[in-house]
């Protein structure tokens, strides 16, 4: 009986506890749902005071989208859906003369040889840039090479998402496999594409390489430590092909940190265009919650051909800039392989300046990045 008695007491104590667990955890739902709700309407109004209704009304769409689960993107009310094509039609209708005008042979960007870039004290951060042979000669360019991804056992056993074919219109990576495997379809013709950070994820000593650059001295030497991978520094390596009809690409997308691109090998054609045009190319907030925005214009569109942008090719030993949320395409030159590693760094300053309204809409998914809750 007293074995019972203490059974008992054992269970309706935890119950008690879980009853107690439950109704704390209700309450703090309860605290962080109205304090989100208080967020939100602290937002709204601000942004109604300081924007037109039109940059409002997109601003409130791209709100819903980023806190709507990602299982729901695909079921946004159409009243919401309706609503963000008015703001891309006003915004067109607006602009008109620039939408509706001639097309535009692209820009080129400033270029600097080695010595040029030697010299200067410090990098321009508010344009794109190209300093042609910055990795000709040096023990990285040597050492960063597709035999030492592929290395087995080692970092080539290391499984990545990737791109089946780049050459449709992907926005979240479909395959997984081996780094070596991956890299070897591609050698051999295929049309898969690879964007992954987990080789220096898992070899953050190979960081240390980029010491024999003056990157740091251009750029600022404290993004570039293996002591900021994985916080304000995150280093992908893109792989593919290009093929002479449809090639392999990244549609155009713009991001909330700036890129310093090494071309380890091929070629690739980027196009660029200025933050201050982004509403002239039918933007949206990403819709697999990261942190980015991407164009829902059509790969092929006239609209896109007549905006002044910028374009350059890259090839093996160029160092590109690309500044914080600057839009970019890359199409893969065809007849090669072109690997290149991407210093992506997070420059509050310029993170702000560059693009304010899009630096507060995309806090959402810049939230569910850094705590790991949706990342590529």
């Amino acid at each position: 009986r007293l074995h019972r008695r203490c059974i008992g007491d054992a269970q309706q104590q935890q119950q008690q506890q879980r009853m107690t667990c439950r109704s704390r955890s209700s309450f703090f739902r309860r605290e962080l749902a109205g304090s989100y709700t208080f967020s939100i309407s602290v937002l709204l109004v601000l942004l109604a005071v300081f924007l037109d209704p039109v940059h409002v009304c997109w601003a409130s769409v791209q709100l819903v989208r980023s806190l709507c689960p990602a299982s729901f993107a695909s079921r946004i009310p159409w009243p919401v859906v309706e609503t963000e094509r008015w703001c891309w039609q006003t915004w067109h209708e607006c602009h008109g003369d620039v939408v509706h005008g001639a097309e535009r042979d692209p820009l080129s960007i400033r270029e600097f040889n080695v010595e040029e870039f030697a010299s200067l004290r410090t990098a321009p951060l508010d344009i794109p840039w190209i300093v042609r042979g910055y990795l000709n000669g040096t023990r990285l360019q040597g050492k960063w090479t597709t035999e030492w991804l592929s290395q087995s056992p080692g970092r080539g056993d290391a499984y990545v998402d990737f791109f089946s074919d780049a050459r449709n219109e992907l926005i979240v990576p479909d395959g997984r496999g081996p780094l070596r495997q991956v890299l070897a379809n591609i050698a051999a013709g295929g049309p898969e594409k690879l964007g992954t950070e987990m080789v220096f994820r898992r070899d953050p000593g190979a960081v240390s390489d980029l010491s024999e650059l003056s990157l740091g001295d251009k750029l600022g030497a404290h993004y570039f430590s293996p002591a900021m991978l994985g916080t304000i520094l995150t280093m992908p390596i893109f792989a593919a092909r290009g093929f002479e009809t449809q090639t392999a690409r990244t549609d155009l997308h713009c991001e909330p940190i700036a890129n310093a691109v090494l071309m380890l090998e091929g070629e690739k054609t980027w196009t660029l265009l200025a933050p201050e045009y982004s509403h002239l190319v039918s933007p949206q907030v990403s819709p697999d919650g990261r942190a980015y925005y991407y164009t829902r214009l059509a790969h092929a569109s006239p609209i896109f051909k007549r905006l002044p942008r910028q374009e350059v090719v890259t090839r093996q030993g160029d160092l590109l800039f690309v500044p914080t949320w600057t839009w970019h395409r890359v199409d893969y030159s065809p007849g090669s392989m072109a690997v290149a590693v991407s210093l992506f760094h997070f420059r509050p300053v310029d993170f702000w300046v560059n693009h304010p309204l899009y630096a507060v809409m995309i806090i959402p998914n810049l939230v569910k990045e850094l705590f790991g809750m949706k990342q590529q």
